[in-house]
C-alpha cells in the first residue's frame, strides 16, 4: 500500500477482513431450506419412480424443513426406480430456478442421452434395466458445476428452495421417442431438437 499513510493502511486491511469475515458468515448462515416437487407428480406417469431423497445420508420428503447454510443442497441425491418395461438409456433430475424473466435449470444425469444423438457404445452405462435402481447424487465436483451455472445465468446461489421434477427419459430401443412431461414425443424429421408430442404416458398396467 505505497503512498498511503500506516494509520489508513491499517484500516483498509482491518475493513477487508471485516468484509471478508461478514460474507463468510452470511455463506454460513443456517436457516429452513426446502425441497419441492415443481409438477404435481400424482397428475403424471412417468416411466420411473422417485423412491426416496436423501441429504447428508438422511431421507427427506419434499415437506420437509431442512437447516442449513447456503451449500445446503451439496450431496443429494435421488433414488430412481425403473418402473416401466423398457431399459432406459438415460434419466435426468432438474432443479428449477427463477430468474426475472424466467428460469435457470441445472441437471443430474444417468446415461447417454439419445435425444441428443449420442450413441450408446460398450463403453457407455448400461442401460437401467425395468426393476432396477439407481442413484443421481449432486457431488463436490457438480455442484462446483451448479455454481457456474447459477452464476451464468446470473442467479443467487443463496436460495431457501430447490424446485426439481424428472425432467427427460430415453428409451434404449426407441431413439427416436423420449418421456418428458408426462407425455412421449417423437423427434421430429427435419428440425433438430424438436420432439412433438405423440399421446400421454401410460405404465404398464401391472405397474399402475
Amino acid at each position: 500500500m505505497a503512498g498511503i499513510p500506516r494509520p489508513f493502511a491499517h484500516l483498509a486491511l482491518l475493513l477487508s477482513v471485516l468484509t471478508a469475515a461478514s460474507l463468510s458468515t452470511s455463506a454460513q448462515e443456517v436457516r429452513d431450506r426446502q425441497l419441492i416437487p415443481a409438477v404435481d407428480f400424482a397428475t403424471i406417469q412417468m416411466p420411473v419412480e422417485i423412491v426416496s431423497i436423501k441429504l447428508n445420508d438422511k431421507e427427506i420428503r419434499p415437506d420437509d424443513k431442512i437447516k442449513g447454510n447456503d451449500e445446503w443442497l451439496r450431496g443429494v441425491s435421488f433414488t430412481l426406480k425403473n418402473i416401466s418395461a423398457q431399459p432406459i438409456a438415460y434419466v435426468n433430475i432438474g432443479f428449477k430456478f427463477p430468474l426475472p424473466n424466467g428460469f435457470v435449470v441445472y441437471s443430474l444425469p444417468y446415461g447417454v442421452d439419445l435425444s441428443r444423438g449420442d450413441i450408446m457404445r460398450e463403453s457407455s452405462p448400461p442401460a437401467i434395466q425395468p426393476g432396477q435402481s439407481l442413484d443421481l447424487v449432486l457431488t463436490n465436483e457438480g455442484y462446483k458445476s451448479f455454481l457456474y451455472v447459477l452464476a451464468q445465468a446470473g442467479a443467487s446461489s443463496s436460495f431457501d428452495t430447490a424446485a426439481y421434477y424428472v425432467d427427460t427419459v430415453c428409451f434404449e430401443n426407441q431413439s427416436e421417442v423420449i418421456w418428458q412431461g408426462g407425455f412421449l414425443k417423437r423427434r421430429h424429421p427435419t428440425e433438430i431438437g424438436r420432439f412433438d408430442p405423440i399421446k400421454r404416458y401410460v405404465l404398464p398396467t401391472s405397474q399402475r
